[in-house]
């Protein structure tokens, strides 16, 4: 009987011993392949779900990019002495052919001085808004003497300023066309005053149109 179970098992097919050896294979391969976390947008849960996560990180980050990047009408309204204020310095600017830039600085901020010393002391950046704006700092005083200037006050609420530093540049109509807050580096703000004349350049054509 032994041996005659010894043949059969020698004289088994090899292509039938290695279609076991690969399934085996496979199968061990699927084991260890679901053991492995998912990654690249998945979070898996305590119960093993590997949720796919709406928006993603990367969608949340281009969004803020996208509505930081676009223009809103002012909606608070200036007294008539800022009004008038505003409208001389827009006045001022357009006469020179350059764009208005506002700084909300403050003396006590640290990421206002660090940015002074930095991106606003770099040669190429200095150079740009010398010759294509017309840069007007708007100080906050509220936390050294208890009050702002009405006009600083107005301008922080019509542009919604909330942290200090804060480049606004603004268009012909008093509405931002571009915004930058933080202390950030010479490279970020060249872009940014790089691609807002570009913008207010695009928007001066197209006021020019109509």
């Amino acid at each position: 009987m032994d041996s005659k179970l010894d043949r059969s098992v020698s004289y088994m097919p090899k292509w039938l011993v290695a279609a076991a050896v690969v399934c085996v294979a496979l199968r061990i391969g699927d084991v260890v392949l679901s053991r492995i976390q998912p990654s690249s947008g998945k979070a898996k849960s305590n119960d093993g779900i590997a949720w796919t996560q709406i928006p993603s990180r990367e969608q949340l980050v281009a969004e803020a990019k996208r509505v930081a990047a676009t223009p809103t009408k002012p909606v608070q309204e200036l007294s008539p002495q800022s009004q008038k204020q505003l409208h001389e310095l827009l006045a001022e600017a357009k006469g020179g052919g350059k764009l208005l830039l506002l700084e909300f600085y403050a003396d006590w901020s640290d990421p206002c001085k660090k940015m002074e010393s930095t991106s606003m002391s770099n040669t190429q950046v200095a150079a740009l808004v010398d010759d294509r704006f017309m840069p007007v700092r708007i100080n906050d005083t509220q936390k050294q003497f208890g009050v702002n200037a009405r006009f600083v006050a107005d301008l922080q609420k019509r542009y919604r300023v909330f942290a200090f530093p804060t480049l606004i540049i603004v268009g012909e109509d008093e509405s931002p066309i571009a915004s930058l807050i933080g202390n950030c580096s010479s490279l970020t703000t060249y872009r940014f005053l790089s691609r807002a004349l570009a913008r207010g350049e695009h928007f001066s054509s197209l006021s020019q149109m109509l």
